[in-house]
């Protein structure tokens, strides 16, 4: 039997927050590219690495339900996700449920179902330091960064690209 969609949701399929479950190529890169920011520092915190199918599934169409962009009825089936997006009918309570998935995921922009995350080649992680540090980037030059945006075209050298309009996300091509 389907269980309704809601908060519950959010704890199964987690996102991993391990660099060992990127690309093995990509991994390396990010590797480097958070030794020289730690090197230089640095405070690190990872907050996404893979995000399972499954996890992108239930973020993506609780959105479109939230936002009241899709009905319930119109969204696929995926094998191993037993929920029931429409609550037997009630829109109001879909629509609900929805929501609780969207906030308790902390969603503040859309979830593809196909992205960097489920792909392995994403990470989400807060980069933080007082003053000013120097950093040195893949083809060993030092350069001093005060604000994050100094930080950007260090981890373009080491194949970590910044996505501008998601404060944690970075990725290997920058979406």
């Amino acid at each position: 039997m389907s269980e309704p969609s809601g908060a519950a949701w959010c704890a199964r399929f987690p996102t991993s927050t391990s660099i060992n479950d990127l690309d093995p190529k990509f991994a390396e890169k990010v590797s480097g590219f958070i030794h020289a920011l730690k090197s230089a520092g640095a405070s690190v915190r990872v907050s996404a690495t893979y995000r399972p199918a499954e996890r992108a599934f239930l973020m993506h169409y609780c959105c479109k339900i939230a936002d009241r962009e899709i009905l319930p009825i119109a969204i696929p089936k995926m094998d191993g996700v037993d929920i029931d997006w429409g609550h037997g009918g009630d829109l109001a309570a879909a629509v609900a449920g929805a929501k609780a998935m969207k906030e308790g995921y902390g969603i503040a922009y859309p979830a593809a179902l196909v992205s960097r995350h489920t792909q392995r080649l994403a990470i989400d992680m807060t980069v933080s330091w007082k003053g000013a540090i120097t950093v040195r980037d893949a083809r060993g030059a030092d350069h001093v960064c005060r604000s994050q945006q100094d930080l950007w075209p260090i981890g373009a050298s080491y194949g970590v690209h910044k996505l501008a309009s998601d404060a944690p996300h970075w990725s290997s091509d920058g979406h």
